[in-house]
């Protein structure tokens, strides 16, 4: 009983103390979000390699039947498109899990109010960035619709790729705000635990 007892403290101790309140509850659901997109930006990811390997699947096979075509013909777009949907869908998990590029050696300093006052910055500055992202995308992305351009490849409509980025910045700038939500709380910002390399683990 005094083991499994020790084991859980050693737990809540390596991920954090468990913080209740709004404070809380506003960071639980901008992990939530991200967990979502994340997981679509995973589908991104697979969608981007089946497009990839069928093109090249095609280039091979079409020179010896010419009857098969060099490749899918959106390629190129496509994958631009996946893969910008796959970085910013990704990027509010990847801000969560403390996986983004920081200067660890002013991070990992013992002074934590010096800690605590630079995370107060960069999340402030995070934030007013992120979310000024997504409004101009979603403004950028409303004149698309109706202006009703299409691309010149393929002539998809331009809106709906640029919805999916619209929602990945939404997703980074709600994390974001959340972050700095919990640095002025006090509170863990980060979460190790929700890192793809932790889930592999």
């Amino acid at each position: 009983m005094t083991k499994v007892q020790d084991t859980t403290q050693d737990t809540a101790t390596a991920h954090g103390p468990s913080f209740r309140g709004p404070v809380a509850a506003f960071q639980r659901a901008a992990d939530v979000v991200s967990l979502l997109g994340a997981w679509i930006a995973g589908l991104c990811i697979v969608a981007l390699t089946l497009l990839v390997l069928t093109d090249i699947l095609l280039a091979f096979f079409s020179g010896f039947f010419h009857f098969v075509p060099s490749g899918t013909g959106v390629g190129w777009e496509y994958s631009a498109y996946l893969m910008g949907a796959a970085f910013l869908l990704g990027a509010g998990m990847t801000l969560r899990a403390g996986l983004q590029l920081r200067v660890e050696l002013v991070m990992s300093s013992q002074r934590r109010i010096l800690v605590r006052v630079l995370e107060i910055f960069s999340a402030s500055l995070g934030s007013a960035v992120s979310v000024a992202m997504a409004v101009w995308l979603f403004n950028f992305t409303l004149r698309t619709y109706g202006y009703g351009e299409v691309s010149q490849e393929s002539f998809t409509p331009l809106w709906i790729p640029q919805a999916v980025l619209t929602l990945g910045a939404a997703v980074l700038a709600f994390q974001m705000v959340a972050r700095l939500v919990s640095a002025l709380a006090g509170h863990t910002l980060d979460n190790p635990t929700l890192g793809a390399a932790s889930a592999i683990e």
